[in-house]
């Protein structure tokens, strides 16, 4: 049996806008969301071009523990799933007495790697390294985080496919409510 498939709300965390208001905004006065970052030129990046994010603040919004295991997509998901949320009039509540499964796109976790690498060389002790680290570090990790903070019961995996990730994780959700696999799904797809 074939089922009708709606999207019911929307969320963004992009280096347009942090919500779906500046993102409208910004599309209208033709801003990017592009600059120069010194980090990448001091690194000898051949362009130092790239998009420019504000760094979330979650505290009070979600526990230590849990901000622990976010690495910075996460961050940018949370942010945006929770603006979807709203926007689709969702609470907890609701997600608490229902099941909602989670399909995201993520390409690459690499640099909590990287950075629990560095730690280790400089440090000499992997105890520094973090408790957070190798949940950052996963490429399952927005799904894994999420699910977890959002308490959801649903089905729940990463696809990742380079740039075609968000639009798989979308097409993927279709075809599981589509078919009454889920009734319902968040589906995303996070860019850092």
């Amino acid at each position: 049996m074939q089922h009708r498939v709606v999207i019911t709300g929307m969320g963004i965390y992009s280096c347009l806008g942090i919500n779906l208001d500046e993102v409208r905004q910004s599309l209208y006065a033709g801003k990017s969301g592009i600059g120069l970052d010194p980090v990448r030129r001091e690194l000898g990046f051949r362009s130092a071009l790239t998009a420019i994010l504000p760094t979330p603040d979650l505290k009070g919004q979600i526990g230590r523990r849990a901000r622990v295991g976010l690495p910075q997509q996460g961050e940018f998901a949370y942010l945006s799933t929770v603006e979807a949320l709203e926007n689709a009039r969702i609470s907890q509540d609701f997600l608490d007495a229902n099941e909602m499964g989670i399909i995201f796109g993520n390409d690459s976790s690499a640099k909590p790697a990287i950075d629990a690498v560095d730690t280790l060389r400089v440090k000499k002790d992997t105890t520094l390294i973090g408790s957070g680290s190798i949940f950052q570090s996963m490429n399952s990790t927005v799904t894994m985080n999420l699910s977890t903070i959002f308490r959801l019961r649903g089905i729940n995996f990463t696809v990742s496919a380079a740039c075609a990730s968000g639009s798989h994780a979308i097409g993927l959700g279709y075809v599981m409510i589509k078919n009454g696999y889920q009734k319902r799904i968040i589906a995303e797809v996070p860019r850092k």
